[in-house]
């Protein structure tokens, strides 16, 4: 049997060493609260990474009707999960304590995730060959259950993602240079209006302001 550790398995010398506040650490309370903001961030595109990781499987055609289900589903829950750090940082990190760090990541934004923006697109992609060719397409075997439930996942995700920014910035300008809570209310209704024209609802555009 391997003799690997806990701690090397999880390479978490490596992890704990990733957390790098911007804000002195005399100024304990903020640079906690940074570290916070820090920690959700990457503890969400790691998740995210593996999210992506069954959808790409699934996109591939590289598995048959229960593979499919079974990725979709798991694909589906992260995204769910992903949505409670959103309000665990709307309920642990003040605004005031926000507004205190924000300026010191300049422009940096979740517009600039590229995970994020490769979700968005794989749950259009596989909602619109699920239309188009039903439950069996190009190889991609999907339950309308399974496909529903990920689509929910991601507009609900964003809209708690909504809700976080208007707590944290009020009619503040996004980092990345948008009208912030203005542009994410945008593109929900886009979404919206794109769902009642028969649309999936799915935009491709990242999260982020």
């Amino acid at each position: 049997m391997s003799t690997v550790t806990y701690s090397q398995y999880l390479q978490l010398k490596q992890l704990l060493s990733l957390q790098q506040p911007l804000t002195p650490d005399d100024d304990r309370e903020i640079h906690d609260g940074e570290r916070l903001f820090i920690v959700v961030h990457q503890a969400s595109e790691t998740l995210l990474s593996q999210a992506l990781t069954d959808l790409r499987h699934i996109e591939a055609g590289l598995c048959d009707s229960e593979c499919s289900d079974h990725r979709a589903n798991r694909a589906a829950r992260v995204v769910e999960t992903l949505e409670s750090h959103l309000v665990l940082l709307r309920s642990s990190l003040k605004p005031e304590h926000f507004q205190l760090f924000r300026d010191r990541f300049g422009t940096a934004s979740g517009l600039q995730s590229k995970q994020f923006h490769e979700l968005f697109e794989i749950t259009h992609r596989l909602a619109q060959r699920h239309a188009a060719g039903g439950v069996e397409s190009g190889g991609i075997e999907l339950a309308e259950r399974e496909l529903v439930r990920l689509r929910a996942a991601t507009r609900s995700w964003r809209y708690t993602h909504l809700k976080l920014v208007e707590h944290m910035l009020g009619d503040q300008q996004g980092t990345g240079e948008t009208s912030g809570v203005e542009y994410l209310r945008q593109r929900m209704d886009e979404a919206t209006t794109e769902i009642a024209g028969g649309g999936d609802g799915s935009t491709t555009e990242p999260p982020g302001c």
